[in-house]
């Protein structure tokens, strides 16, 4: 186990510890020598670097587990560590639970009440639907492992089930204010509008965007997914796979955010706003508890939020 965090880290304070090296930037400077700006993270976080001698980076690539030593200091209101040494680190010699972030959620629980929720499905195509996914073993194992992104929101293994959860949550009585709604359409849809992010996250030593993802993005990998699926469910009706298709290309609700399309029905638009509700509080809630003990009224600016963050919680 490490002795030191990310989280634990303060101004002053001599570095010797195993990190991920999670990104290497080589700049120039005005008289041609070279620097480089780095990233290390562990499971509490991400912290900046900067090493002045490139030399010593030797062949250290990004994903790189990297011992390194150095001192913590402040530069523009954020921590970074000036680095004096930093050398390889073979996988043999780490503990893997110590670099990627996991959810403090049991995960065999989190997936247990989304299968009671799945349950609630009656219609007998939508029923076939959820279970072409969950009773897949390799889905089901992606699915309760995968990260909800790489940094902002559920940015931890076990990440998209949490997230899909509060959704379901958030929706479990929503026939009583919005009777009108087709709430068994939201259960199946809230379990399939991220299954994208199966394929567009790695996390073997640190979370990151795959190529897949990359190229793709987890909407247009989710509705082919699902489209693949609906395929070999015979007589699958159009309008349903229209609409259940049509939620997973709108749930960012803009196209500003990378949604294909906007929400054009009432399940539409509400899978959008609750998906947007809990990734917005679980940003918050992040700020809160990396900014709370620290004898602070109000966050640093928040770049996400383009505000400061009111940290108090009352007497």
């Amino acid at each position: 186990m490490k002795s030191q965090y990310v989280n634990e880290l303060k101004s002053g304070q001599l570095v010797k510890e195993k990190f991920v090296l999670s990104k290497k930037i080589i700049r120039s400077r005005k008289d041609g020598s070279k620097f480089a700006l780095l990233e290390f993270s562990d499971r509490t976080g991400t912290i900046e670097g900067i090493i002045w001698d490139i030399e010593q980076l030797g062949s250290v690539s990004t994903g790189d587990f990297v011992f390194i030593t150095g001192n913590v200091t402040e530069y523009q209101q954020k921590l970074e560590i000036v680095i004096s040494s930093i050398s390889p680190v073979s996988e043999d010699e780490i503990e893997p639970d110590d670099f990627l972030p996991q959810a403090e959620q049991d995960i065999d629980e989190v997936m247990a009440d989304i299968e009671e929720f799945c349950a609630m499905v009656k219609n007998k195509y939508l029923k076939k639907l959820i279970d072409s996914f969950l009773k897949e073993p390799e889905f089901a194992k992606k699915f309760r492992t995968s990260p909800g992104a790489k940094k902002l929101h559920h940015a931890y293994l076990g990440g998209l089930a949490v997230h899909t959860l509060n959704i379901l949550k958030l929706i479990s009585h929503i026939e009583l204010v919005y009777p009108f709604c087709n709430k068994e359409l939201l259960i199946t849809a809230t379990l399939l509008h991220d299954i994208g992010k199966i394929y567009e996250y790695t996390y073997k030593n640190m979370i990151d965007i795959s190529t897949q993802g990359k190229m793709l993005g987890h909407i247009v990998i989710g509705y082919e997914m699902v489209s693949e699926h609906i395929n070999k469910i015979p007589e699958f009706p159009r309008d349903l796979r229209l609409k259940i298709l049509h939620m997973i290309l709108s749930h960012h609700g803009e196209f500003e955010w990378g949604s294909p399309k906007l929400p054009v029905f009432p399940e539409a638009l509400i899978l959008h706003f609750l998906d947007n509700l809990d990734s917005k509080v679980d940003i918050m809630a992040k700020a809160f508890k990396t900014n709370r003990g620290k004898e602070k009224e109000w966050s640093d600016y928040h770049p996400y939020f383009e505000r400061e963050i009111y940290l108090s919680e009352g007497d």
